[in-house]
């Protein structure tokens, strides 16, 4: 019986460093589980915080994008306008050669195109304006112009020309049109 007891006694000795060895595994499972499910958690919150950074960063330079391309096309649509008014404009000056102004703008044109070009120059002007001109003697006028009026005057070498045309005055003064339209249109934005 000795031996029995001595077999029952280890077998109990076992069993129980065994259910001990078992039972610290588990404890040991355990606390690696949880140090592994605050590791993901830290993980996952880190990289939540990243994603909704980058989100924040697209977002921004979306809306960035956005506003240029919106300044874009209202830059496109003021200077189309711009250019339709310009246009419009361009197109009335046809019918300036049929208002009184325009005996005006060829007397005082005559007057600095003479000056610039010197004595005995000749002038040319369209078909018909040579009756609206009050020419001094030492003027040639000839009508030879073709375009919306005004006069060219050149020098009696043919070295100089002084172009008063309609067409030029106008290009010279389209930048100054261009601010003053912007102006009336926009309120000089």
């Amino acid at each position: 019986m000795g031996i029995e007891k001595l077999k029952s006694s280890l077998l109990s000795e076992a069993q129980q460093e065994s259910a001990r060895i078992v039972e610290d595994a588990q404890k040991q499972a355990k606390t690696m589980l949880e140090e592994e499910r605050a590791r993901c958690a830290a993980m996952k919150s880190t990289a939540e915080k990243e994603l909704e950074s980058r989100l924040e960063e697209q977002r921004e330079e979306r809306l960035a994008w956005a506003r240029l391309e919106a300044r874009r096309i209202l830059a496109e649509a003021r200077e189309d306008a711009i250019k339709s008014v310009l246009e419009d404009f361009f197109e009335v000056l046809n019918t300036m050669r049929k208002s009184g102004d325009y005996k005006k703008l060829l007397s005082t044109t005559l007057s600095q195109a003479i000056s610039d070009v010197g004595p005995g120059s000749t002038i040319h002007v369209l078909k018909g304006d040579k009756a609206l001109l009050s020419a001094p003697k030492n003027v040639k006028v000839v009508e030879d112009l073709e375009g919306l009026g005004g006069l060219v005057a050149e020098s009696a070498n043919g070295k100089i020309i002084s172009d008063h045309t309609i067409e030029t005055i106008f290009e010279t003064r389209r930048d100054e049109m261009r601010k003053n339209v912007n102006e009336k249109l926009f309120g000089g934005k």
